[in-house]
């Protein structure tokens, strides 16, 4: 058997000192009560590991093409309409923080997501900055690089439970463990499987109805069967621990009553080793979370960055120009600089400069783009054309299998919803399905469900 690698040099390579990108959140945040999906932890942690503080009210800035960058979705052509999707979402959701004394509060967490001129910015509410800005009572943080790599939401709140609780285990120990029970009822409206966002709910909390009651009355709610919470939840959140984390736990439903319902979950938590490929996975992912704050911290509002500087003049390209350019390009400045030599190689001549690039960022010209008589949209029919001939490129495929996809989806057909009953069989929600894998997967393993009656989702 491989020797086991001592803790502190697992601590090491999981925590460089090169990359120290955190998510610092106040024990009240770590354990309150609501619903999210996975996008929308990611989003928030991301926000999270660089807020900066609006008087006494605390904000972040993103910017989509590092948001594609950070998440492993760098050909996401829809990031827009997924950031206006989940800019409704996280203002919507309420959550119920409470305090040692039994006190509590139902409030939203993130008051204001908008995108606008390319900049995603998230506002938090003013009320819960001391539980995520210069905390001053018990806090939890852990590495923005590994919970970005998450495929499942729930494992993701469950991972915040267990690395809250980390702090018992004797450092370097790698055979110590800690104990923690969390009653069922109450774990469920922790990891968002009940929807603490209904009227209901929130009113039966006021009153001060216990956990038990909150399951009971809530219409939007999952796994009301102990085996499918502990297979599509636990089960699962275990093993994505355990293969990419640096703490696992294992668990122990605790029964009651004369029918043995089971009322409580007793967690086994201790020090985890990934493993040497998982590791060196997360120090890469790392070195990206560093790069994109570099880049973040030198972006101006107020001026271009340095290589779209260089593109002002250039064949007559106006600081308007480029930053109408970068507008398109949703920031991505390598995309800008791909369609600007992309125009510059044509042989044939260009009637509007500034409108060829912009059609080409938009619409994604691959190199070489034919252009007739000048025009773009000559151009276009003719690689039509010429693509009935061509053989089919892997782009092409990807391009086409997304096509796919989002055409089912906003068709919402039957073999489409009979997917979505598929995947809820696995445990899966359609949203996590489509956080976890590019467009053009999905339309893959779509396609390959239909004729196969089964997938491997992630």
């Amino acid at each position: 058997m491989p020797e086991e690698k001592p803790l502190n040099k697992i601590e090491d390579d999981l925590v460089s000192k090169e990359s120290r990108a955190q998510v610092m959140k106040g024990k009240e945040i770590i354990t309150a009560k609501y619903k999210s999906s996975l996008l929308e932890n990611k989003l928030t942690s991301i926000a999270l590991s660089r807020l900066t503080m609006e008087g006494d009210t605390p904000v972040a800035t993103l910017y989509p093409s590092e948001i594609k960058k950070l998440l492993g979705r760098q050909s996401d052509t829809n990031i827009y309409k997924k950031l206006i999707a989940t800019a409704k979402t996280m203002t919507g959701h309420q959550m119920v923080i409470e305090d040692n004394n039994g006190n509590f509060e139902v409030m939203a967490m993130i008051t204001n997501a908008h995108y606008e001129n390319g900049i995603f910015t998230v506002t938090f509410n003013k009320k819960i900055a001391p539980f995520i800005y210069n905390i001053k009572g018990s806090y939890t943080s852990y590495s923005l690089a590994n919970v970005l790599r998450f495929k499942c939401d729930y494992s993701f709140r469950i991972y915040e439970l267990i690395k809250s609780e980390a702090w018992h285990l004797k450092k370097g120990d790698m055979k110590s463990y800690w104990v923690k029970d969390y009653g069922l009822s109450e774990l469920k409206c922790m990891i968002g499987v009940v929807n603490m966002d209904e009227a209901r709910v929130k009113k039966a909390k006021m009153n001060g109805a216990s956990w038990d009651r909150i399951v009971e009355i809530a219409n939007e709610k999952s796994f009301n069967e102990w085996g499918d919470f502990r297979r599509r939840v636990l089960d699962r959140a275990r093993k994505e621990l355990r293969e990419q984390c640096d703490v696992k736990f294992d668990y122990t439903p605790i029964a009651a009553g004369r029918g043995g319902k089971i009322v409580a979950v007793k967690f086994i938590i201790s020090w985890n080793n990934p493993g040497e490929k998982v590791i060196e996975a997360i120090s890469e992912k790392k070195k990206l979370v560093e790069a994109t704050n570099n880049q973040y911290e030198e972006m101006s509002l107020n001026k271009l960055p340095e290589s779209m500087e260089k593109l002002v003049g250039h064949n007559g390209l106006t600081e308007d120009d480029v930053r109408i350019f970068l507008k398109e390009s949703l920031h991505d400045e390598n995309e800008v600089e791909r369609a600007v030599g992309l125009a510059d190689s044509q042989t044939n001549p260009i009637e509007n400069y500034v409108g060829w690039i912009r059609d080409c960022i938009r619409k994604h010209y691959k190199d070489p783009q034919v252009v007739s008589d000048g025009s773009a949209e000559k151009g276009d029919r003719i690689v039509e054309a010429r693509a009935i001939i061509d053989e089919t490129t892997s782009d092409d495929e990807k391009a086409m299998s997304a096509a796919y996809w989002n055409k089912a989806m906003k068709k919402n057909s039957e073999k489409y919803r009979e997917f979505m009953v598929y995947l809820s069989g696995l445990g899966v929600t359609i949203e996590m399905f489509t956080d976890g894998n590019e467009d053009y997967e999905c339309g893959e393993k779509f396609m390959q469900w239909i004729k196969t009656g089964q997938i491997n989702p992630f």
